[in-house]
């Protein structure tokens, strides 16, 4: 009787190690992919990245022609890359500490939407913008503050 007490506890033992390992895998089957960005989000990231870096050809180079820039819902700031260039280079040239990190970001198809916590001339402030890319370069972009 105790030889198969034994044996029966040690099949159990074994069987519950299966069941958990089962269950382990079944869990991580479940587990959301990890997916490729689209090509806005890269879009976007790469003019993220050149801005951090404040390198205005980087980081023009991801917007089209004419791009216009607007406060949300229908401030217009400006019309077309080289008003991009005026306004971002300067400040650019002036903002040594700049860098805007993403905290949150939502991709919608051709839209990208960024909350992100920007330092800039000693000051931290969170910010949201919205991107439309087409065509691989940024289209429109609204402003929240």
């Amino acid at each position: 009787m105790r030889r198969f007490f034994w044996g029966f506890l040690g099949f159990g033992a074994v069987m519950i190690m299966a069941i958990i390992m089962a269950s382990g895998i079944s869990r991580a089957s479940r587990d959301v992919p990890t997916r490729e960005p689209s090509e806005a989000e890269r879009i976007v990231q790469q003019q993220l990245d050149a801005y951090n870096r404040r390198d205005i050809d980087g980081f023009l180079e991801t917007y089209a022609e004419e791009v216009t820039l607007s406060n949300f819902p229908d401030g217009l700031l400006s019309t077309g890359i080289d008003a991009m260039r005026t306004r971002y280079g300067a400040f650019f040239d002036r903002t040594p500490d700049l860098h805007a990190e993403v905290t949150q970001r939502i991709v919608q198809g051709d839209y990208v939407i960024d909350h992100e916590q920007v330092t800039a001339q000693g000051r931290e402030f969170g910010a949201v913008a919205i991107y439309l890319v087409k065509n691989g370069k940024i289209q429109n972009v609204w402003l929240l503050r």
